[in-house]
């Protein structure tokens, strides 16, 4: 239950790719009850902490309820306890999930069904009137297993084509399940992008189905991934602050499945989430992470992707010195640069910046810094993008975690690479 519309037309989108079982999504209490009264229990019941500290006396029906399911409150503001005091039918209360990907770790962490993956996803029309369908195949369902294409891929969905189908009684078009993915990052991409309190903007992670697998493979709770998105979350708050910046993510960031896009926004929950679990970097350390994830390679173009593992062994070598690979040698300074410019960044976040190439032997970019002058936070900072790296080029997300502990154990055993990796595999073991 939200109160905004558009969030809760995400978060069925993105149920219904896993989920398979009634959803229903309610704006206000009186109508979620309703449905309670004539549905019974369901699975699970997530609500906004606003609903229940109020003293609002609908609420009072739910504890005479004999409702065993979990009953999870959500809030934007920090954690009170006395909230589950004072309402013992609540399971936990957790930070408000922001995006699709902590949505669905959330639900995933309470639920027990089966998981499923439809061959199509049900959108309804006025959500495609949102996000159009230039990218995707539309489809019209005919039974289970029928599935006509009415509208082909390039082609706008328009408020005429929507009041036709609607007139027929169709509230619904479907997509493949394949393109889901992708619709669930643009349709997050808009909501974030219309939605913004006191100027903040948020990062819309790209790889959500990576991210949620790293996140079960490592074992972390939501407490985790929650401490992620609120560290995300401030640090784009603190560069938008900067037009200039603010600028250059929009633009690099503007296609959320491009591998520019996919890498930032997966390092960037990966520095966070790691050192959250880790418990050696507080609040203002993983914010100083996060900024330096999103800037970090700001000074280099899209095409150095296309085979980035390539350019780091061409820049490592002193003696290439065609003018790409100088430029893609140099990037780490240019965008300490950038940060330089800003006003009330700490000196840290220009230190991750600078020192992200650096190995612990020293043959490392820019400037051949060894361990023992490599700092902690940027060696922190390395360990994750090596760990993304693996992963990248893994086969799956279990034997490229595998493969990096095993490989991080000969890597990392000086400077504060060595106390910092023996701390993340600690996590692991215990």
């Amino acid at each position: 239950m939200d109160p905004r519309q558009e969030v809760l037309n995400l978060q069925e989108a993105a149920l219904s790719c896993f989920y398979n079982g009634e959803i229903h999504s309610r704006r206000n209490l009186e109508s979620a009850l309703d449905v309670l009264q004539r549905k019974g229990p369901p699975e699970m019941i997530i609500l906004d902490s606003e609903i229940v500290s109020n003293e609002n006396p609908l609420i009072k029906n739910l504890e005479f309820r004999s409702i065993f399911v979990p009953i999870i409150a959500t809030s934007n503001e920090p954690i009170n306890q006395k909230i589950i005091e004072d309402h013992p039918f609540l399971t936990a209360i957790v930070e408000k999930p922001t995006g699709v990907d902590s949505f669905t770790y959330l639900v995933k962490n309470f639920i027990h069904t089966v998981p499923w993956q439809p061959t199509h996803l049900g959108i309804e029309l006025s959500v495609l009137l949102k996000v159009g369908v230039r990218h995707f195949d539309l489809y019209l369902k005919l039974s289970d297993t029928n599935y006509v294409k009415i509208l082909h891929q390039g082609e706008e969905f328009l408020e005429s084509d929507a009041e036709r189908l609607s007139q027929k009684g169709i509230k619904k078009l479907y997509i493949k399940f394949s393109d889901s993915q992708k619709f669930l990052n643009l349709l997050e991409n808009e909501l974030t992008q219309n939605v913004k309190s006191g100027g903040e903007e948020r990062l819309v992670i790209a790889n959500v189905e990576t991210f949620e697998q790293i996140a079960k493979c490592l074992k972390w709770p939501p407490s985790v991934i929650a401490s992620a998105e609120k560290s995300v979350t401030q640090a784009v708050k603190i560069l938008s602050k900067n037009k200039q910046i603010i600028s250059v993510l929009r633009e690099r960031l503007s296609d959320p499945t491009s591998p520019y896009s996919t890498h930032i926004g997966l390092l960037t929950y990966l520095c966070c989430a790691i050192s959250s679990s880790i418990g050696w970097v507080g609040e203002s350390g993983q914010i100083k992470l996060a900024m330096s994830a999103l800037i970090h390679d700001a000074a280099i173009d899209d095409f150095y992707y296309n085979n980035i593992r390539d350019w780091d062994k061409r820049a490592a070598d002193p003696s290439d010195k065609s003018p790409e690979t100088v430029k893609y040698r140099m990037h780490p300074i240019e965008a300490s640069k950038l940060i330089k410019s800003l006003e009330s960044i700490s000196s840290d976040v220009e230190q991750i910046v600078s020192q992200h190439h650096e190995v612990k032997d020293g043959s490392g970019f820019p400037r051949s810094l060894d361990s023992g002058r490599i700092g902690q936070l940027p060696a922190l900072f390395i360990i994750v993008e090596d760990l993304v790296e693996f992963i990248d080029n893994g086969d799956n997300i279990e034997t490229s975690i595998t493969d990096f502990i095993m490989w991080g154990h000969t890597q990392y055993d000086s400077g504060h690479f060595k106390k910092l990796f023996q701390a993340f595999v600690e996590t692991l073991e215990n």
